[in-house]
């Protein structure tokens, strides 16, 4: 097998696949233990069997649960012309809520949000679980500390429209 082809066999297909291979950064499992359960197959096994809510592989969309100590996620991935696609990624759990769009090729994932139109750590962004647009508000702080900040979902700001394999806004 070439190289080429193995890599392109490699590039995850589906948003179980996109799981599977998030790093810990994005998004910390509990029960990891990265010194006896590489890449922490047993804990994401585990919280797929205990937390998974809602998962729509054919639309490219899953919803994980969350317990007072596992972070709660929702992932959606966005087809591109070329076959590959953008992860969109929301986490939240004790009083933190962070939102990232994220690019996974040869093996490495790259936060990409930056490349987003509009995108702010201070937006709160409502991910499809059916079509491709992305629902964009304000991130309401309900409460802050000197190291911590409280949010929820404010006012609607706009919609973030997927077509030809990039977001646009539409307001």
């Amino acid at each position: 097998v070439l190289p080429a082809a193995a890599a392109a066999q490699a590039q995850p297909k589906t948003v179980r696949d996109y799981f599977s291979l998030l790093p810990q950064k994005y998004f910390t499992l509990e029960g990891c233990m990265p010194e006896t359960d590489k890449g922490c197959k047993k804990a994401r096994a585990e919280y797929l069997k205990t937390f998974t809510e809602v998962e729509d592989i054919p639309n490219g969309y899953f919803k994980g649960g969350c317990d007072g100590a596992q972070a709660c996620m929702e992932m959606a991935i966005f087809r591109r012309p070329d076959g590959t696609h953008l992860v969109a990624l929301a986490t939240s759990g004790e009083m933190i809520n962070d939102f990232y769009f994220l690019n996974y090729a040869a093996g490495k994932w790259r936060n990409v949000s930056a490349a987003v139109p509009g995108y702010s750590k201070r937006n709160w962004y409502e991910l499809p679980r059916n079509g491709t647009t992305v629902k964009v508000f304000a991130k309401k702080i309900t409460e802050s500390g000197p190291d911590f900040e409280a949010s929820e979902r404010g006012k609607k700001l706009y919609d973030l429209v997927w077509k030809d394999g990039k977001f646009t806004i539409k307001k």
